[in-house]
């Protein structure tokens, strides 16, 4: 069984992972996937006038300041699959730069890595936000194709 589990910087992830821990049998193959935030060159470009030029700085270092996040976040997550019993054989850790957008590019991992489960958290949107903006979630399950996935409350 190939299970792909998408996770972000937050405290939430470490509770899917924990989930998914105490509900498969350490023989699964497991990827722990995340999607980076970037800063498009467009948007740069846009904000890069000297009126905004802290702003590009600032934004930057934010986004560093997130992939170190995601990874120690990833690290904690092997670590809860370790000690749940999962060889460091079968658990995989990828981190890649926004694509297209972070559901889709979920969707595409999901797709090109044939994973029989995709594995996601329900974020705590307002029922209002949720149908203005939808969500990483809602997104891929609507639209994922032949896989289970499942939504870690």
């Amino acid at each position: 069984m190939k299970i792909l589990i998408a996770l972000d910087e937050s405290d939430y992830a470490k509770k899917v992972v924990t989930y998914v821990a105490s509900t498969v049998k350490p023989a699964a193959n497991i990827t722990l996937f995340s999607v980076l935030p970037t800063i498009s060159s467009r948007l740069e470009k846009e904000i890069g006038q000297p009126l905004f030029s802290e702003k590009v700085v600032e934004l930057k270092w934010m986004v560093s300041e997130g992939k170190k996040k995601t990874e120690s976040t990833m690290e904690e997550c092997r670590t809860i699959l370790r000690n749940a019993g999962f060889s460091d054989d079968t658990v995989e850790v990828k981190i890649q730069n926004k694509l297209v957008g972070i559901a889709r590019d979920i969707l595409t991992e999901a797709e090109k890595g044939k994973y029989d489960t995709v594995v996601v958290g329900r974020r705590g949107l307002s029922a209002t936000a949720a149908f203005v903006l939808g969500s990483v979630s809602n997104k891929i399950v609507q639209n994922i194709k032949d896989c289970t996935v499942w939504v870690v409350e």
